[in-house]
């Protein structure tokens, strides 16, 4: 299903048998923000959470290596893809909205949680949807730290177009912030790609974490990672 004109400004919405209305669980691939990777990465929790009687909307963006990928543009997809629930026919309620992310997908879905604290004419001001839940599976958090440390080789660099002291607004505008939706980070402390150290940057979030976990069990729909985040959404049971 496309939300856009560009073959990228598209995803794979899933709806679970009945009558609705069903809450909607969005999930967000990561990647680095780079091209490359899709949604198929995260193709086995959208099959698994509509099974638990959610819709799933699983979502591709411009990344950077795409046209228009990179700031604005990607910021901008990931907002007008969760915009296009509300002018979707399925009985969605949208008053029931989860957005899951993994990796610079966490990052993504941390800011789809802050949007309404974006300034007028910012990209993604201005949200027809805001998320009661937010979960951050080995997410970046902190892009200016993400920065510092070269995270990614030069993966936050490359989607803000500079460093921190070069393109500041572009840091101000992708920065989540963390006082508005509830937030669950998942992480495993065995994460060699995204230190489990950025997911303790929200001291307010509920942890779900593993001492075993690595950066890709928690797109696993069988670890525990998946299943107790799952309880901690009430979608333990399917239906």
């Amino acid at each position: 299903m496309s939300y856009g004109p560009d073959p990228l400004q598209a995803g794979d919405l899933r709806v679970p048998p009945g009558d609705g209305p069903f809450g909607v669980v969005v999930l967000i691939h990561g990647g680095f923000w780079r091209s490359g990777f899709n949604s198929s990465l995260m193709t086995l929790l959208a099959e698994d959470a509509t099974e638990r009687g959610v819709v799933t909307w699983n979502i591709d963006y411009r990344s950077v290596g795409d046209s228009g990928g990179g700031y604005p543009g990607t910021l901008e997809d990931v907002a007008r893809a969760i915009d296009h629930l509300a002018h979707l026919d399925e009985p969605l309620a949208l008053d029931d909205v989860i957005v899951i992310g993994h990796s610079a997908g966490g990052h993504l879905a941390l800011w789809a949680g802050s949007r309404d604290r974006l300034s007028s004419g910012d990209p993604g001001a201005s949200p027809a949807i805001t998320p009661h839940t937010v979960v951050a599976q080995a997410a970046v958090v902190d892009l200016r730290l993400a920065a510092e440390v070269n995270l990614g080789s030069g993966a936050v660099q490359a989607l803000l177009g500079g460093e921190p002291d070069e393109v500041s607004d572009h840091y101000r505008v992708a920065q989540p912030v963390f006082d508005g939706p509830r937030i669950i980070v998942v992480h495993g402390r065995y994460d060699q790609t995204v230190p489990i150290s950025q997911s303790a940057l929200i001291p307010e979030a509920t942890g779900i974490f593993s001492d075993t976990g690595t950066h890709f069990d928690v797109l696993d729909p069988g670890h525990e990672l998946w299943l107790r985040t799952l309880a901690e959404l009430g979608l333990s049971n399917p239906n």
